[in-house]
């Protein structure tokens, strides 16, 4: 790829270059010269160009796998949230209301740590369905909401930054039929 310098090339003796210009097999070797290095300086460009965009892809890598670095782990600790949304529901009657109390903080202290670690609810109650957030598993005919409404949320959905984790299963409203 690199060559060694000969004092011979023209490029070392200023005398040796004025020489060969001035005839017209000089000027040929000019050409050919100048043809060459602009092709060489074109690889570099290109080169250059290359590992630019090998810099920024990498970087952009970087950032993705350190923002969904705990995307498995999360997606384990769902059904434990489901479980504590599901338990404050649903608790009897009679509890001691400290105790209870300190639970709910309990499961909005694990909410706020993966809140902190990007993971956000997917909304769903009156929005039109998205087939990209949410997953119908049931309709219901009614005239109360548009066609394709959400109108329950079966069992709420996450995201990961901007990632879906799990879709949200949700009833959505038809119209009921014209008789």
């Amino acid at each position: 790829m690199f060559r060694t310098t000969n004092s011979d090339t023209p490029r070392d003796n200023p005398e040796a270059l004025a020489g060969a210009a001035a005839g017209p097999a000089g000027e040929q070797e000019v050409a050919a010269l100048k043809a060459q290095l602009d092709e060489t300086y074109a690889k570099y460009q290109r080169a250059v160009a290359d590992h630019e965009n090998f810099k920024r892809r990498s970087r952009q890598d970087l950032v993705e796998r350190t923002q969904y670095a705990n995307e498995q782990l999360v997606l384990k600790l769902l059904p434990l949230l489901d479980n504590f949304q599901r338990a404050l529901e649903h608790a009897p009657e009679g509890i001691d209301p400290q105790w209870f109390e300190g639970i709910k903080l309990i499961a909005k202290q694990f909410e706020a740590i993966l809140q902190a670690q990007g993971v956000s609810s997917i909304p769903a109650v009156g929005e039109k369905f998205d087939p990209t957030q949410h997953e119908a598993i049931a309709s219901e005919q009614t005239d109360e909401h548009e066609e394709g409404t959400v109108v329950e949320e079966m069992q709420r959905g996450y995201k990961l930054h901007r990632k879906v984790l799990r879709p949200t299963l949700v009833k959505i409203a038809q119209p009921r039929s014209l008789q």
